[in-house]
């Protein structure tokens, strides 16, 4: 695993955080529209199920679990980088690292936030990310392989 791999697992948990959530309103939206239906009188075709709206709540409560797990997950990832970037010497390339893998900023709002070009940030990140290379973070990098 690269330190950029490394550094981007937040990037792929929030997006699957995220996902979950949506399937989650869906997952409610359903479950809406069946209490509407039933509540109006209007049959629901069940099919082979005996009960629409409790497979719909179960499916709810395990997905809200999932998430749950997923954003305890994230948040150590999150604060393992954290600690990765702080071994970084230089302060420009901590915090360009620090809005990009911890707060999950794309690169023209981190330019437009500190006043840097584009062009600029895409180097100090570079940068950054060669300084942890450097530092010797192998062993970390490592253990994240294994999880």
């Amino acid at each position: 695993m690269t330190v950029k791999e490394y550094l981007s697992q937040a990037f792929v948990l929030n997006k699957l955080v995220k996902a979950k959530k949506a399937r989650i309103q869906h997952l409610s939206d359903m479950r809406e529209s069946i209490a509407g239906g039933i509540q109006n009188g209007v049959k629901v075709k069940t099919g082979t199920k005996l009960d629409p709206m409790g497979e719909v709540i179960a499916e709810i409560l395990d997905t809200e679990e999932e998430c749950h797990r997923d954003i305890i997950r994230l948040l150590s990832i999150q604060r393992e980088i954290e600690t990765t970037i702080e071994a970084v010497a230089h302060a420009d390339h901590r915090l360009i690292l620090y809005e990009r893998y911890v707060n999950l900023k794309n690169w023209e709002v981190i330019a437009e936030d500190n006043n840097y070009s584009l062009k600029w940030v895409y180097v100090l990140h570079k940068r950054g990310l060669d300084a942890i290379e450097r530092s010797g973070c192998e062993s970390l990098l490592q253990y994240a392989v294994l999880r």
